[in-house]
């Protein structure tokens, strides 16, 4: 699937951030012909909500396996919760949907790391078996790149030895609970450090993880077969106060602060600031689903896999 015109897509679960994949499937292009909610009711309440986003004509179904039979799309969303998401992904699969997927691609409080890794794993040989494709939301690897490309205009290809990911957002009235923040969090902040350090192993031994109240923290060193060590510290938490959301990166001593702004034509955009001005680029979500529909992936499978492993294993340790 290279060419856009003409793809119908599909939202698994869009009345929460699945509404913002739907807007967005539509601005590139797709035609987005239905998503599913968990009820009657649920659905009535979706179809406004996109209604008032874009132009939705599609329709909402309940059961995820009868908007496969009545749709057929070609593409299909998953954004319903986290412990669905595995079901979610191998229906999908099974009735040869290309797949995208939000992080975590597999997730479910109390299943153990490797039979997580193993589902995950077993869904990346699906999407090959079927001569499909699967995808995972991780759209903070287009943000690295961007990162990396004003990197080295400004610091000429300057070594980096030290990652710092900060990501805050709204508590939204929930308890305390770090794990969940991590779980919901981390995959973006590892999705940069993949990018920053491809093929690297993490040290496991420096791995210090510590997890209270709304802060989940981890911090590790990356071994890198060129370019010695970097030094790893990734922070997550939940905000109780304004503003709603944080998105700070920085590379050594350099930050890239990531904002959101309407562009001139009224457009969401990406907008990151540095210490030497500000570039606006499209939303980081918009270019995933792009280069999806164009029939790329920002993340590959080897990469998602290895973002769920070190989520994981940091989660495991964070709850010792």
């Amino acid at each position: 699937m290279g060419e856009k015109a003409g793809v119908r897509s599909a939202v698994i679960g869009a009345s929460g951030i699945g509404k913002h994949h739907a807007k967005w499937w539509h601005l590139e292009g797709a035609d987005v012909c239905a998503f599913v909610g968990t009820s009657r009711e649920s659905v009535a309440k979706t179809q406004e909500a996109l209604a008032a986003l874009f132009p939705f004509e599609g329709r909402g179904y309940t059961d995820v396996q009868a908007m496969l039979d009545a749709e057929g799309p070609d593409v299909v969303d998953v954004c319903s919760p986290a412990p669905c998401h595995y079901e979610h992904v191998r229906t999908a699969l099974e009735a040869g949907c290309q797949v995208l997927c939000e992080k975590p691609l597999v997730f479910d409080k109390g299943v153990p790391r490797e039979a997580l890794m193993a589902q995950g794993r077993a869904l990346f040989a699906l999407a090959d078996d079927k001569g499909g494709r699967l995808g995972v939301c991780t759209q903070y690897s287009s943000g690295a790149l961007i990162f990396g490309e004003l990197w080295g205009e400004q610091r000429n290809d300057e070594p980096i030895t030290h990652y710092h990911g900060h990501l805050e957002a709204p508590a939204k009235g929930r308890a305390p609970d770090p794990a969940r923040i991590w779980v919901d969090l981390s995959p973006h902040l590892i999705s940069v450090l993949l990018k920053l350090a491809p093929g690297g192993a993490v040290a496991w031994d420096t791995l210090r993880a510590h997890f209270d109240g709304y802060e989940a923290t981890a911090e590790f060193e990356v071994r890198r077969a060129a370019g010695g060590p970097l030094e790893c510290v990734l922070v997550a938490r939940n905000r109780t106060e304004p503003p709603p959301n944080i998105r700070h990166f920085k590379l050594n001593d350099y930050p890239f602060v990531v904002e959101g702004e309407n562009d001139a034509d009224g457009v969401y955009c990406a907008r990151i600031e540095t210490p030497d001005g500000h570039h606006l680029r499209p939303d980081l979500m918009r270019v995933l689903i792009g280069e999806f529909l164009a029939g790329r992936l920002v993340t590959n499978a080897e990469e998602s896999l290895a973002n769920l492993d070190l989520m994981l294993r940091v989660l495991e340790a964070g709850a010792q």
